[in-house]
């Protein structure tokens, strides 16, 4: 199993010298990353989310860290794929000029935006995101492999082209897709790609990569060739002592899901489209559970990987044994100092990742 750091760029210090920083120190983060042979670094795509994230262009970041950075594998994950927000030809066109950059360092992971005032600032109707999301997966890679590409479909046209550049990596990038639910676990085994699990809860790995392994067998990939990977996002601090730990990133963990309660206020408050009805309801009962048990009973439950290293090795164990191939570490949160996230980068390589088996 093999360790990536994860990314929102967010930030409790809404001012501009406060934004600043937190770019600035999410660099400095990642060279450290890349120095101790983390596997990958992953930023997701956000907007009109202020102090909950900044990363609204996270393909800028990442040619940014392409040009530092010598070996860690740059995660754009994910791109929002509803075509309000993103033509898949301008996605094809980034995502492969990345990988030109980076000398073949991209992972590239899709998804369709979760809430409702992305969507509605975009003006994209909730209804038809999931069907725009899979149809942009098919497009993305033939717009990469093909020499001449054209598309037709009810909802897009797209005459002949020639898509450049190509990517570095033949014949494209591996792609993953946000899973916040069993539905897109199995959609990303039916067609071949990588899980990027975002909120379907840790204590449940061993279901879903069970779930997932097991359907990929039958898999007809959208894109070349089929990602069998799953990676899980984990709320993280690794720090010398629990009690060090839990007391930085405990109220944080509880501050993001208030965060996310307000994000979803819209349908937990209204009515939910269809194809969000299961997350809402999902988040609403981990929320409940977040907000009320103790911190330290959320981390022994594998909730999250807070504490020393131990705990934190105890944690990422559990998730080796469920199948996991890659955990996102998610650190940068809105008060944690930036000094204790890059210690917590150095004591997992140093102490945790040598002692997983």
């Amino acid at each position: 199993m093999e360790l990536s750091l994860f990314f929102e760029l967010e930030t409790a210090d809404m001012s501009d010298a406060g934004v600043k920083r937190t770019f600035d120190q999410c660099v400095e983060q990642v060279l450290l990353a890349d120095q101790l042979g983390y596997k990958g670094v992953w930023f997701t795509e956000h907007h009109f989310l202020p102090g909950f994230s900044y990363s609204s262009a996270p393909e800028l970041v990442l040619s940014h860290l392409a040009a530092k950075t010598k070996n860690i594998r740059l995660g754009h994950g994910i791109v929002l794929l509803p075509f309000r927000i993103n033509h898949p030809l301008r996605v094809a066109e980034r995502i492969a000029t990345l990988d030109v950059l980076s000398n073949g360092r991209v992972d590239f992971g899709g998804g369709r935006a979760i809430s409702e005032s992305e969507l509605s600032g975009f003006k994209v109707d909730p209804e038809v995101t999931r069907a725009q999301w899979e149809e942009a997966l098919s497009i993305i890679p033939k717009a990469w492999t093909e020499d001449t590409f054209s598309w037709e479909s009810p909802a897009i046209r797209i005459p002949e082209r020639q898509v450049v550049p190509k990517p570095v990596q033949k014949p494209h990038p591996p792609m993953w897709v946000a899973c916040t639910q069993p539905a897109t676990i199995e959609f990303a085994a039916d067609h071949g790609l990588g899980v990027l699990g975002f909120g379907i809860g840790q204590g449940q790995s061993n279901d879903f990569v069970a779930l997932y392994r097991e359907r990929i067998k039958k898999a007809k990939p959208s894109g070349s060739f089929i990602n069998n990977k799953f990676a899980l996002l984990t709320f993280t601090l690794c720090c010398d002592t629990d009690a060090e730990a839990l007391a930085i990133q405990g109220p944080n963990f509880r501050t993001y899901n208030d965060a996310v309660r307000n994000l979803f206020a819209p349908w937990i408050d209204g009515k939910p489209p269809r194809s969000y009805e299961y997350f809402m309801k999902w988040f609403m009962e981990f929320r409940q559970q977040a907000q009320t048990v103790p911190m330290e009973e959320i981390v022994k439950a594998g909730g999250a990987c807070i504490g020393s290293p131990e705990t934190c090795r105890r944690v990422l164990q559990y998730l080796a044994d469920a199948g996991v191939d890659e955990v996102l570490l998610f650190m940068q949160m809105y008060t944690t100092p930036h000094d204790k996230i890059m210690r917590s980068i150095e004591l997992l390589a140093t102490e945790v990742m040598p002692k997983l088996k």
